[in-house]
């Protein structure tokens, strides 16, 4: 089955110029970011040039979703470095910041979302000039379009699907998007759907009434009610029973539930944030997920990236989880993380995510010597092996990757573009590594700048 939103990559742009006999296309510092259906999508767009959006196979993102269409709006970026959203007569507009586009032009600014039916696209301009596109895998950026999308969705009612791996932070975003929402003086409260059989987890969502099952000896209201205005985050959604899922996908379509063992309907008025770590589409194949319930609690779907991808929040982090953990432990002072300690915390690959740090720096702080957590201290902890070898192997890759630059460099007398052909990289990209490991830009015969 075709997935629902898809992005084609494919180059686009007008403006081109001549570069050892070949056509190049000149990019523009803006970086366009597409979330669609919990993917992240990043790529430049070009200079003075544009590409077009919508349903058709031709067009340079191509989007399946019903509500765009086939050829749905254009992007163009000039040479003042202005960026602009043409809406090409669609069916249902295009939303630009709280604007609604149709069949017109709008100014975008750096940040502001352009909505596209259930899709998301986000340009930013990075530092840098407009020969030296930034590259597209900066975690910073990823996360603040994350915060601009949180931002956007929590004040309203759709329900949130919170996607990612166990320990990213579901129950983080979820609190944020509670806290930012027009219910945040009501209650956010929230119930683990992992480890209940099906009766049971019934019975903590819509309650029970006296003697509806063994041990229910009196009446008792369900989640659904007790949060009344307020939020109900449901963690592990996945694994919810079948049957428990089709009694919740007929409370959340008529908005009342009827207790275990009641007659009489109750109405409720709650918002849903629901998260899972697993693929909730492949469960839908096999058979262990409602198709009609995934789509009843997706409608918007948030996915966390894991820790490994957002290493530079790690130092923050470890920061706050240090301030906590003396506080917890009644310090008088917060351990300081010598350099070999913030190296070996840097390069471990974080399997268990933020969940997994916040652990490691709480059992740090616990057996801090002298006000300061060394490598050491770490490897008390059981850390340090796995660690340093991540960390040494982040070096010796580095410094790979640094000879094969220069010796490329070199075989072609310092062309930068031929270099990067024979790297089979971007040229780009090229010079983004140059600058990385302190590498002088040369000019030669040739080569363009």
């Amino acid at each position: 089955m075709e997935n629902e939103r898809t992005v084609r990559e494919r180059p686009v742009g007008q403006d081109t110029t001549e570069r050892d006999g070949r056509p190049a296309i000149l990019l523009s510092p803006h970086l366009l970011i597409v979330a669609a259906d919990g993917t992240w999508t990043s790529r430049p767009l070009p200079m003075n040039g544009s590409l077009t959006i919508g349903r058709s196979r031709e067009a340079d993102i191509w989007l399946t979703e019903r509500a765009v269409s086939r050829q749905h709006a254009r992007l163009e970026t000039t040479r003042a470095g202005e960026l602009r959203l043409i809406d090409l007569g669609s069916a249902n507009g295009t939303r630009v910041g709280e604007t609604v586009v149709r069949n017109s032009v709008v100014t975008v600014r750096s940040g502001e979302p352009i909505v596209i039916g259930r899709t998301v696209l986000v340009a930013n301009v990075p530092a840098g000039t407009e020969h030296d596109a930034p590259s597209i895998s900066q975690p910073g950026l990823v996360m603040g379009v994350l915060n601009k999308l949180i931002a956007k969705t929590a004040p309203t009612l759709v329900n949130v699907l919170l996607l990612g791996e166990t320990g990213v932070g579901k129950g983080v975003i979820a609190e944020q998007i509670h806290r930012l929402s027009r219910r945040a003086n009501a209650q956010l409260m929230q119930l683990n759907c992992a480890g209940f059989s099906a009766t049971l987890l019934e019975s903590e969502l819509f309650g029970h009434e006296r003697g509806a099952f063994t041990n229910a000896t009196e009446a008792k209201p369900g989640l659904l009610e007790a949060a009344a205005g307020g939020t109900v985050f449901l963690d592990e959604v996945g694994e919810m029973p079948l049957e428990v899922q089709a009694k919740l996908l007929l409370a959340i379509e008529t908005r009342v539930i009827r207790r275990l063992g009641a007659t009489r309907a109750r109405p409720i008025d709650v918002r849903f944030i629901c998260a899972t770590h697993r693929d909730l589409e492949t469960e839908i194949r096999r058979g262990g997920f409602r198709a009609d319930f995934y789509y009843r609690i997706n409608g918007v779907t948030i996915t966390i990236p894991p820790l490994r991808k957002r290493r530079d929040e790690i130092d923050g982090l470890i920061t706050r989880f240090a301030d906590d953990a003396a506080r917890s432990w009644g310090l008088d002072r917060v351990p300081t993380f010598t350099d070999d300690a913030l190296q070996v915390l840097r390069h471990y690959p974080w399997p268990g995510n933020i969940r997994e740090l916040r652990h490691v720096v709480e059992r740090a702080v616990l057996f801090s010597e002298r006000g300061h957590v060394t490598a050491r201290v770490l490897a008390d902890g059981g850390l340090q092996a796995e660690a340093l070898a991540a960390a040494e192997g982040a070096d010796t890759g580095r410094g790979a990757e640094r000879d094969r630059v220069v010796a490329a460099l070199e075989a072609c007398g310092g062309n930068q573009s031929q270099a990067a052909r024979k790297l089979g990289i971007a040229r780009n990209t090229l010079i983004a590594r140059m600058r990385k490991y302190g590498l002088q830009r040369p000019r030669a015969r040739g080569d363009s700048t």
